[in-house]
């Protein structure tokens, strides 16, 4: 997202290798949500998180696909909107995340698109960075590099469960203890107020056509 949308502090994620699930560690377990790291190719972890919400499938992809509200569940996110909309399940869009010092604001431009298997219902978003989709911004480093996939599976007509994961390079320079201190901390707050999104009336009542619960 973003992209999704979670930009603060889960530099340099790898999807390399996604087949060796072995290698996940489970670091933080709250709500329901659990956050797995893990050492990738990079100087910084890999992370993946899980969950199943009590839910529809339209109710999730709302959610992400209302670009201006990611401020109210992406960890540190300050503002997002829509640059251009090619349809309505597939989006440029633009996202300022706020850090702390040592690290600079970031900045994300990037592609989102969502499709749903017309056999099994299930729900892939892939979003993908387009750095130089606009021109860089003054006080901002521009995130070069990010590749993130929800894959969201119907357990049944009320219930889902999510995957997520998240490969990003947040450009710049923050020290890898930074990132990696709270690679489990803004995955697993972003996680706990999207399942309260989800549950907002704005988004129970939400009909899209190309997805079916």
């Amino acid at each position: 997202m973003f992209r999704s949308i979670l930009i603060l502090f889960l530099a340099n994620f790898s999807l390399t290798g996604l087949g060796a699930q072995d290698d996940w560690a489970l670091k933080e377990e709250e709500s329901g949500i659990r956050v797995y790291t893990r050492h990738g190719d990079s100087k910084n972890d890999e992370i993946k998180v899980e969950l199943t919400l009590s839910t529809k499938l339209s109710n999730i992809a709302a959610v992400l696909l209302d670009i201006p509200n990611y401020s109210e569940w992406s960890y540190n996110c300050q503002r997002s909107y829509v640059l251009k909309e090619l349809a309505k399940n597939d989006i440029y869009f633009y996202n300022e995340v706020k850090t702390v010092w040592p690290a600079s604001d970031r900045d994300v431009v990037a592609r989102l698109k969502m499709n749903q298997d017309s056999g099994t219902k299930i729900l892939t978003v892939h979003t993908v960075s387009d750095p130089h989709f606009i021109p860089e911004k003054k006080d901002f480093v521009r995130v070069p590099f990010s590749n993130e996939i929800w894959t969201v599976t119907p357990l049944s007509s009320s219930e889902v469960k999510i995957l997520y994961y998240l490969q990003i390079d947040p450009g710049g320079a923050a020290p890898s203890w930074l990132i990696n201190l709270f690679s489990t901390k803004a995955p697993l707050e972003s996680f706990k107020k999207f399942s309260i999104q989800v549950k907002q009336s704005k988004y129970q009542q939400t009909v899209l056509d190309f997805i079916r619960n």
